[in-house]
């Protein structure tokens, strides 16, 4: 009887052994068939990955070739959005946007008697306008000065903030609740980029006094994304 108890004991003893064996070895294999399938899934991921940038990158080039060079470009930027490094794609969305730059233009004349010129057409929000100016003018101011200097009233005082005076600028006029909203002038000398932070008209002007008697023309080539209308 001692005996049939002792080899109970050690039956029980070898079984429980053996189940601790087992319960420890499960997670060891699940863990391993989980790094397995991760990695599986990770070259079917780099797979769809690469297919998606080849097919992309026909497309842009289709589009480009069709001549719509924006679709071109937000096709390559996707691509950009998956992988930064693909070679070529940032050098190729910088001749896009040069292509956008100068497949859109028009050129236009501004008095500087007027000040303002008549509505340079249409910009859209956070769409790069490029503008390029030429030509000389007669800068003509009747004001009267004591020895006092010229006084905080004077028209002088009516410059654009930030501008410097007789500059071409730029200004864009946008809609705020149904009322006409003045957006801040920005230079434009020669040649300025501009990209609006709203929907907007854009007007083109020079920053003079109020009253000036100035002549002159000033040649405009206004290009980008910019709807002029009927030229």
């Amino acid at each position: 009887m001692n005996i049939f108890r002792a080899d109970w004991h050690v039956q029980l003893l070898f079984l429980g052994s053996a189940l601790a064996v087992l319960l420890m070895s499960e997670p060891v294999v699940a863990q391993s068939a989980k790094k397995t399938n991760v990695k599986q899934i990770n070259v079917q991921a780099d797979k769809l990955r690469d297919s998606f940038i080849r097919e992309s990158a026909e497309i842009a080039r289709k589009y480009s070739e069709a001549g719509d060079y924006e679709k071109s470009r937000e096709m390559l930027e996707v691509i950009q959005s998956i992988q930064k490094d693909v070679p070529g794609v940032k050098a190729m969305i910088t001749q896009l946007n040069e292509k956008l730059m100068s497949s859109n233009s028009s050129d236009f004349d501004i008095d500087v008697a007027r000040n303002w010129s008549v509505p340079a057409g249409l910009v859209a929000k956070n769409k790069m306008v490029r503008i390029q100016a030429m030509g000389t003018y007669d800068f003509v101011i009747d004001v009267k000065s004591t020895v006092e200097g010229l006084p905080h009233t004077t028209a002088m005082k009516e410059l654009a903030d930030g501008i410097p005076t007789g500059a071409l600028m730029g200004m864009v006029i946008s809609q705020e609740k149904g009322k006409p909203k003045m957006g801040k002038p920005f230079l434009i000398g020669e040649k300025a980029e501009y990209t609006p932070k709203e929907d907007g008209v854009l007007m083109i002007g020079l920053n003079l006094p109020a009253g000036h008697k100035s002549t002159g023309k000033i040649k405009v080539r206004i290009s980008g994304y910019i709807n002029r209308g009927s030229k």
